[in-house]
C-alpha cells in the first residue's frame, strides 16, 4: 500500500503520525507499505509514479486542515493513476464519507485504522471487513464500527524510516528535526467543539512508560531528532504516569533534547511539582487550552474546567521556566458581547508568554455543529470556503440569533490580539523568551503582523 501525506500549505506542514504509525502495523503483518510526503518531498509526483502499480491501493489522510489539498490530491490520483483504488481516513473522511465515495474516495476507514487498513491490504472482501465505507451501487456503504485498540503497546512504533526525516524542519520548533509522538489516546471529556473523539474516542488508553522511553530513545539515537512534540490530548490529566515518564526521560540523558506540547493541556490541572519535572526533562514550551475566561460558558462546553485555577496552573508552568502559550475561543454558541469581553479581559490578565485566538468553526461530527444547525446560522453553503478562507482568514463561519453576528465575533476576535500583545512589554518579553535565530523573528514578527493587522489566523 502506497501512504501519501497531502500538502498542507497553509503553514501547517507535519510528516503523519497516523500514517506511518499504519504503515508500521502492515509491515508487522508481512505487507509491503511505502510513503511518499507532499510537504517535504518536491518531486512526490514522480516518486508516486514509479510506485504505482495496476489496482494499488492509495492512501490519503484528511482533517479539518488539509481537506482541501487531500481532495486536490485525489483528483490528481485519479486522473494519473485511474486505476489505482483510493482510501482515505482520518477525522473528515470518518465523519463525511458519503461526501467523498465515489468521486474521490473508493474505500474510507472509520476511526483507528492500523487493524483495519492491514485487512485491507491482504485483499480481503470488502463487505467482511468493520469500521470502513466503500463504493456500492453508485453510492457509499457502511460497515459497522469495531471498538477502539485497546493495548496500545502491542502496536509497533511509527516507521519513521520510511519518511525523509531530516526534512522535518518547522519554523516554530526550537531545534529540528523534529516528530511527533503519542503516549496515550482518547479524552475522557466531552467538549462540544472538538473532534478528537472521532478518531480517538471518549476513552483514554495509555501506552506503558516503558514503550513510550523505548520510542524515544530510537528517535533519538536511530533517527537523530532534536525535538519531540507530545500530541496526547491530556498529557497531564494523569501526573504521576505524566512525572514517571518525564523521570525516565531524564534518567535516559538525551543531551540537548527538546520536549514541547503543542496540542494544550487541560487548563485547571497540574501543580510546580509537575512543571518542574517536565523542565528538567526537556520541555521548554506548553500550550494551556483555556478558551473561555467566562465560568458560565465554560460549564456549557463539556470541558469541565474551573476557571478560578486557570491563573494557578499558568502561573506553575511560567515559575519552571516554560514558555507559556494559552488558547481562547472567540464566538462560542454561548457567548454574548459581554462574555467575549470577558475572555480578552481574562486572557490579558493572565501571566502567558502567547497567546493565539482562534474564530470558532463548528467541525462536522462535533456537538457544536450539531448545535448550530439546530439553533443557529451557517453563513458558508460550501463547507470546503468554510474552513479555508474561515479558518485561515479570520472570519466567523456562523452566527447564533440572540446572542451575535458575523461582524461582533471578528471584531473581537482583531481587539483581542491587538489588546493581548500590545500591552507594554508583551511583545518585548515574548521576544526575549522565543527568539533564538533568524527564523524565529520571520515567525512571530512577519506572522504576527499578519494577526494584529489584517484579522488572519496565526
Amino acid at each position: 500500500m502506497i501512504f501519501v501525506n497531502p500538502d498542507c500549505y497553509q503553514g501547517f506542514r507535519f510528516p503523519s503520525l497516523g500514517m506511518l504509525s499504519i504503515a508500521a502495523s502492515l509491515r508487522a503483518n508481512g505487507l509491503p507499505a511505502h510513503y511518499v510526503d507532499c510537504n517535504f518531498e518536491p518531486d512526490w509526483k514522480q516518486r508516486l509514479a514509479a510506485l504505482v502499480r495496476e489496482d494499488s491501493l492509495i492512501g490519503i489522510t484528511a482533517n479539518i486542515l488539509s481537506i482541501k489539498p487531500a481532495l486536490e490530491l485525489s483528483r490528481h490520483i485519479r486522473a494519473a493513476h485511474p486505476d489505482a483504488r483510493i482510501v482515505m481516513g482520518g477525522p473528515y473522511p470518518t465523519v463525511e464519507y458519503k461526501k467523498l465515495i465515489p468521486e474521490a474516495a473508493d474505500i474510507v476507514v472509520l476511526g483507528e485504522g492500523e487493524d483495519i487498513t492491514a485487512r485491507l491490504a491482504r485483499g480481503d472482501a470488502l463487505e467482511q471487513i468493520p469500521s470502513i465505507a466503500f463504493r456500492a451501487n453508485g453510492g457509499a456503504a457502511a460497515n459497522p464500527r469495531t471498538g477502539l485498540i485497546m493495548d496500545l503497546d502491542a502496536l509497533p512504533f511509527p516507521a519513521w524510516d520510511l519518511g525523509t526525516i531530516p526534512r522535518y524542519r518547522l519554523p516554530h520548533t526550537r531545534k529540528n528535526p523534529v516528530l511527533p509522538v503519542m503516549t496515550s489516546r482518547g479524552c475522557p471529556f466531552n467538549c462540544i467543539f472538538c473532534g478528537s473523539d472521532i478518531i480517538n474516542g471518549n476513552r483514554i488508553r495509555y501506552r506503558s512508560v516503558d514503550s513510550v522511553l523505548a520510542e524515544i530513545d530510537r528517535m533519538v539515537n536511530s533517527y537523530g531528532v532534536r525535538e519531540i512534540q507530545f500530541w496526547d490530548d491530556n498529557f497531564t490529566l494523569n501526573k504521576n504516569r505524566a512525572m514517571e515518564l518525564c523521570e525516565g526521560i531524564i534518567r535516559a540523558g538525551h543531551k540537548g533534547l527538546c520536549l514541547s506540547i503543542p496540542s494544550g493541556i487541560k487548563p485547571d490541572h497540574g501543580d510546580d511539582e509537575l512543571f518542574r519535572t517536565m523542565a528538567r526533562a526537556g520541555f521548554y514550551f506548553v500550550c494551556i487550552a483555556v478558551e473561555s475566561g467566562s465560568q458560565e460558558v465554560m460549564s456549557q462546553l463539556g470541558k469541565k474546567v474551573d476557571v478560578s485555577k486557570v491563573r494557578e496552573t499558568i502561573r506553575s508552568v511560567r515559575h519552571a521556566g516554560i514558555l507559556t502559550n494559552g488558547f481562547f475561543m472567540i464566538g462560542l454558541p454561548f457567548d454574548t458581547r459581554e462574555t467575549m469581553e470577558q475572555t480578552i479581559a481574562f486572557a490579558r490578565s493572565l501571566p502567558l508568554h502567547q497567546a493565539l485566538f482562534f474564530i470558532t468553526i463548528p467541525f462536522p461530527g462535533t456537538d457544536l455543529h450539531r448545535l448550530v444547525s439546530e439553533k443557529g446560522r451557517f453563513l458558508y453553503s460550501d463547507e470546503q470556503q468554510l474552513y479555508e478562507d474561515g479558518y485561515f482568514m479570520g472570519r466567523a463561519s456562523y452566527e447564533m440569533p440572540g446572542r451575535f453576528d458575523a461582524a461582533l465575533v471578528e471584531a473581537m476576535y482583531k481587539k483581542a490580539y491587538r489588546s493581548f500583545f500590545l500591552q507594554p512589554g508583551r511583545l518585548a518579553a515574548l521576544a526575549l523568551k522565543r527568539i533564538r535565530s533568524p527564523k524565529d523573528i520571520y515567525y512571530l514578527l512577519i506572522k504576527g503582523l499578519k494577526v494584529l493587522f489584517k484579522g488572519r489566523q496565526f
